[in-house]
C-alpha cells in the first residue's frame, strides 16, 4: 500500500462501508439496471428522458461503489483506542465558550460533523489526539483560533 493511498478507518467505518456497498451492489443496482432495461425497450433512446435518466443514475451508483470499493482496498484499519487518552474512535467531550460538544475521533473517510464524528487531522481533532480530560487545546476554526478544554474521554 502506497502511503499516500492509505485510509484510516475504524472497525466500525470499515463495517458501515461494507454494509453500503452490499446494498448498492446487491438491492440498489439490479432495480436501476432493470428501469434502463425497460426504458432501453420503449425505442427511440434519442428522446427517452426515463433511459437517460436511469443511466445517469446507474452511472453515479457505479462511482460510489468503485469509491467504496477504492476505500476498503486501501484501508488501514485502526482498533479504536480504550483509555483517558484522546485517540481513534474516542468520544471526547469538550468544553468552549459556546457550551458542552461530543464527538468521536475517526478517520478522515468517516467524518461527519452534523453527526458527532470529526477526522483525527481536522484541526480540532488532529488537536485533542494524545490528549487527556482537563488538557486544554487550540485550534482553527472559520471564526479564529479558539480553546476548549476536555471534559470526558470514553
Amino acid at each position: 500500500m502506497a502511503g499516500d493511498n492509505v485510509v484510516h478507518l475504524t472497525p466500525e467505518g470499515r463495517d458501515r462501508l461494507e454494509e453500503e456497498l452490499r446494498d448498492l451492489v446487491e438491492n440498489r443496482r439490479p432495480v436501476i439496471v432493470q428501469r434502463v432495461a425497460t426504458a432501453r425497450a420503449e425505442g427511440d433512446l434519442s428522446e427517452n428522458f426515463a433511459y437517460h435518466d436511469a443511466r445517469q443514475e446507474l452511472g453515479l451508483l457505479d462511482g460510489r461503489v468503485q469509491t467504496i470499493q477504492a476505500t476498503l482496498r486501501n484501508a488501514q484499519v485502526l482498533e479504536t483506542t480504550v483509555g483517558e487518552v484522546v485517540g481513534l474512535g474516542s468520544t471526547v467531550t469538550i468544553r468552549d465558550e459556546f457550551g458542552e460538544s461530543t464527538y468521536v475521533i475517526v478517520g478522515p473517510v468517516e467524518a461527519d460533523v452534523a453527526g458527532g464524528r470529526i477526522s483525527m487531522v481536522s484541526p480540532l481533532g488532529a488537536a485533542l489526539m494524545g490528549r487527556t480530560v482537563g488538557d486544554e487545546v487550540s485550534f482553527a476554526s472559520p471564526g479564529g483560533t479558539r480553546s476548549a478544554i476536555i471534559a470526558a474521554v470514553r
